[in-house]
């Protein structure tokens, strides 16, 4: 049996002296060439930490980039990377294989410059009594590192870290120091991370693009659509100051799907406000999505770039360089364009008030008039709308033919929308393994239409594209290249609406009926 292999950790007492550990200790190890040095890290994350959340670090050191496991200490993917930035995006590195282990995490996300700590290392080697190798002992003293070579002490760590296959050997001198240095001073470098953070007044896992909010079912439905529409106004204004520094396209997406939440609690959960006040609102955060929409267009086929390439033969593929500039140049217009209406006072007002309507309705949810006389609880609210939702999705999918238009199809996945936002909204009130599973047919059902969806509307776009160059000079190669993608285009999507109604019908089926009825009965 393999074992594996880490660091052993320990915070040193105050006063320690490492010269100690050789004293007396009745091991047969000692003490190697020493060396001192000062390094400098920097550590990485996404906005949404999701390195943290899969037990990895991002660190830079020097010109080397590496992925730590925080449980063992010890990177497990290196690169040479020369740029300390602010930020970096994970597509763009050069390396195949470290681009790829970033991946396995995230794809879209940029990875921003969370902390700098400088470090004063002093390390020696362990030697068993053949003089050989069989360990580094570090001592390390790590400082905050600010501008102007500003430093504030944060810890001490002192760290054993075997060479491979020298495992056993370095957990035996780390239990022979027991007297020294005991079990309470033992820790991890996840450990260690975490003060680094704390010492840089940078809260860990402070993001989350879902609702975070636990509804109680007896309350009031005004009171609990407030508490979520406060969290996604959270999330907007979460994302807002980051949209225009262009870091990565997943600001502005979940800003747009936070504004879409929005818009479904307001459409579908009557008499939170008055009719006059939910009209303003609605319209409001229309606006707020019609703002962005070209953007948005900008960044999804941005995305697409290195696809598109690869969908055309080796003649064709260079000429579609053109599209993506001229991309590139709308994005940057729409960019400031959005980013003036962010900063408009007319927004900024509008957000204010909203803001300052939703805290005085979850303080003190006053219902509103109305003639019925029906449960206006939050569970009983949730269920009557899940329910309605969820019957509509049935009734036009049914409806839709077997050749099914893309209009059709179009509607029903804006229904399959409307019923996941209340499904994720009101998750707090069901139990979780049922919610979760309800979640997952419905998921595979949006998928199939959402790529159906997608595969027309870059169709549209692409054909407007060939449209609009005949107002332009003649580029042959370029209009050649585009049809061909349409071309492409068009055969995926008629591959995903003949999968239409097999998906359909794994979604309207008795076991699917049998998890919303258990979950709407309970």
């Amino acid at each position: 049996m393999t074992v594996e292999q880490k660091s052993i950790c320990f915070r040193p007492p105050e006063g320690f002296e490492t010269e100690s550990l050789f004293e007396d200790n009745g091991l047969s190890v000692k003490p190697g060439k020493t060396q001192k040095r000062r390094v400098r890290r920097i550590f990485y994350d996404t906005f949404e930490w999701q390195l943290l959340a899969n037990n990895t670090a991002a660190v830079q050191e020097n010109r080397l980039l590496s992925l730590y496991n925080l449980d063992t200490g010890l990177p497990f993917a290196s690169v040479g990377h020369s740029a300390a930035a602010r930020f970096f995006r994970p597509f763009e590195l050069e390396d195949e294989k470290f681009r790829s282990e970033i991946e396995r995490y995230t794809e879209l996300r940029a990875l921003i410059k969370r902390c700098a700590v400088e470090v004063d290392i002093v390390s020696q080697k362990l030697l068993d009594e053949e003089e050989k190798t069989i360990a580094i002992l570090n001592r390390e003293t790590y400082f905050l590192f600010k501008e102007k070579k500003s430093r504030i002490l944060i810890t001490e760590n002192l760290a054993i870290t075997p060479l491979k296959g020298f495992q056993e050997e370095a957990e035996t001198f780390a239990s022979g120091t027991g007297k020294l240095l005991g079990r309470e001073h033992r820790t991890r470098y996840r450990d260690l991370f975490m003060q680094f953070m704390d010492a840089a007044g940078v809260p860990v896992n402070d993001y989350s693009s879902k609702i975070r909010i636990t509804l109680q079912p007896g309350d009031p439905v005004q009171k609990s659509a407030a508490s979520l529409l406060l969290g996604t106004l959270d999330i907007m204004k979460r994302n807002e100051p980051w949209i225009p520094e262009n870091i990565d396209t997943e600001f502005l997406h979940d800003y747009r799907v936070a504004v879409r939440r929005t818009r479904s609690v307001l459409g579908t959960i009557r008499d939170i406000f008055d009719s006059g006040t939910t009209a303003r609102y609605r319209n409001a955060f229309r606006n707020a999505g019609k703002a962005c929409n070209a953007l948005r267009d900008c960044d999804v086929y941005l995305l697409r770039e290195s696809d598109y390439r690869a969908m055309l033969p080796e003649s064709l593929a260079p000429h579609i360089a053109a599209f993506f500039k001229e991309l590139h140049e709308l994005h940057r217009i729409e960019l400031r364009r959005f980013s003036s209406f962010l900063r408009s006072k007319a927004y900024r007002a509008m957000l204010d008030e909203w803001n300052g309507l939703l805290g005085e309705t979850e303080r003190n949810p006053v219902p509103v008039a109305t003639q019925d006389t029906e449960d206006r609880s939050t569970l009983a609210v949730a269920k009557k709308n899940i329910r309605k939702a969820w019957k509509k999705v049935l009734r036009h999918g049914r409806a839709i033919p077997a050749q099914a238009s893309d209009a059709e199809l179009h509607s029903l996945r804006i229904d399959c929308k409307k019923l996941r936002y209340l499904l994720e909204l009101f998750a707090s009130l069901f139990p979780d393994k049922t919610m979760a599973t309800v979640v997952r047919q419905l998921k595979e059902l949006q998928e199939n239409l959402g790529m159906f969806v997608d595969l027309a509307v870059q169709q549209q776009y692409l054909a407007g594209h060939i449209e609009q160059m005949k107002e332009k000079p003649s580029d042959p190669e370029l209009a050649a290249a585009l049809g061909g993608l349409i071309t492409t285009l068009h055969c995926r999507q008629q591959k995903t609406r003949k999968l239409f109604h097999r998906t359909f019908r794994h979604f309207d089926n008795d076991e699917t009926e049998t998890l919303f009825n258990a979950l709407l009965n309970s």
